[in-house]
């Protein structure tokens, strides 16, 4: 079996959030592959911790990556502030011989994962609109997403597991590895959540409002709880209704939106402040302004850093994303804003507008998250389509196991069970294990 077929029967998918599945990238022929360890959402320690512990399978899978697809240099792109951790990885490069692979420290500013901010800051290179990296020669994965390669590749292991951060408002704060299908309330009894908080899942700025009830998947890199009245929340559970009736009242059109865009700095025709005007004017998504929604990375840095009303244009052209899911926009090249190092939000900026400093502390690792109750597995934890269960109410399952596949030639990866057990339920959306 080659390194492809066994990363995509590993199940292994973007570890940072995304979810798209590794394979395909392994089918591209980039010159650059840089793992993406900047771990840009305030709070979060995950890749930190996957660093510690994973060092050694990170570099063979950046290593594996490289080789599989004929790239000729990659890096290895951590922020500065995690200096304590240079030695451990510069280290292990040297005694892995891989003199083609380079650390690269980036500034402490928020969004520095967004793959193309992290391919302008690594190469100089602009990925095109509506492009990805692989346009200019580059191939991205996050530094957990290589450690699992190396698993995979090496060890036949399969995806059952993930590194997962439990911070923000808690009594506890943690990271653990934590089995995929846990459910949220778990970890939660652990961390113990203060009074009047909210569960937000994968990191303040981008993450959702989630529910107890939900589960961890491979894309769950944190649960992070804030207090019912904090901006980030508020920004997250308001209503469209309320965002565009505030936003008709408000919005002054001083453009601090546009100039802080991260996506606007890079070249990309994208004006956070005129989607706003187009709200206000009552156009719909034929106009240019909101086609432009397709550039949009969600960032946030609009809604919670620059706007000094806290209105969403975020919100706006997710809004209008989901009205042109036929429409086409030409990939186009285009000049990063000479003053775009200038306009980078700092990170501890950041955290002071959302009064979240108080919380920035090293949470404890606590090694493997113990849990021994029924495991919920979705079907589809990735971009593309879902996987289709394998096995059968009553039967036996043991861990690593895979319990779904994928239709051939769909874009998918099939799901593992975490646990030797008994399936109790099947159906086309989840399977639920007891362990």
């Amino acid at each position: 079996m080659n390194i492809v077929d066994k990363v995509k029967n590993a199940g292994i998918v973007g570890a940072g959030g995304a979810g798209f599945p590794t394979y395909v990238k392994l089918q591209s022929k980039p010159d650059t592959y840089i793992c993406n360890a900047a771990e840009c959402e305030p709070l979060l320690y995950t890749d930190y911790y996957v660093i510690k512990n994973n060092i050694s399978d990170i570099i063979k899978g950046l290593k594996i990556t490289m080789e599989t697809t004929g790239a000729k240099q990659g890096f290895f792109a951590i922020k500065k502030k995690r200096k304590a951790l240079f030695p451990l990885i510069e280290e292990e490069i040297k005694k892995q011989k891989a003199e083609n692979i380079k650390l690269f420290p980036l500034g402490d500013y928020y969004p520095a994962g967004d793959e193309q901010s992290l391919v302008y800051d690594v190469t100089g290179k602009i990925v095109p609109q509506k492009g990805i990296p692989i346009d200019v020669g580059v191939v991205v994965n996050n530094a957990l997403t290589l450690a699992q390669i190396t698993k995979a590749v090496e060890n036949n292991e399969p995806v059952y597991r993930r590194f997962v951060s439990v911070v923000g408002e808690v009594e506890n704060p943690f990271v653990a590895l934590v089995n995929i299908g846990t459910p949220f309330k778990a970890l939660i009894e652990y961390a113990k959540p203060k009074e009047g908080t909210v569960l937000i899942e994968g990191g303040v700025m981008m993450g959702n409002v989630k529910t107890p009830e939900d589960v961890v998947t491979k894309t769950t890199g944190a649960l992070v709880f804030l207090k019912e009245n904090n901006p980030a929340v508020r920004e997250k559970t308001a209503s469209f209704e309320s965002v565009t009736r505030f936003s008709k009242a408000a919005c002054c059109q001083c453009t601090e939106c546009t100039v802080l865009c991260p996506r606007y700095n890079l070249g990309h025709k994208i004006e956070p402040h005129m989607i706003m005007r187009t709200l206000n004017y009552g156009l719909d998504s034929t106009s240019h302004i909101a086609q432009a929604a397709f550039l949009c990375c969600q960032c946030g840095v609009c809604s919670m850093f620059a706007c000094p009303f806290g209105l969403s244009p975020k919100r706006v052209y997710a809004y209008f994303r989901q009205k042109l899911k036929d429409y086409n926009i030409p990939p186009i090249e285009h000049k990063a804003d000479p003053f775009n190092e200038a306009k980078k939000v700092p990170t501890k900026r950041l955290m002071a507008r959302l009064g979240i400093l108080h919380l920035d502390v090293t949470p404890e690792f606590i090694g493997e998250f113990q849990f021994n109750g029924d495991y919920v597995i979705p079907l589809k934890q990735h971009i593309g389509a879902p996987s289709i269960p394998v096995v059968k109410e009553g039967e036996r399952v043991s861990k690593g196991q895979a319990i779904s596949k994928c239709e051939e030639k769909s874009l998918c990866v099939p799901v593992h069970s975490p646990t030797d057990g008994i399936i109790k339920k099947v159906n086309n959306n989840f399977v639920i294990i007891g362990s």
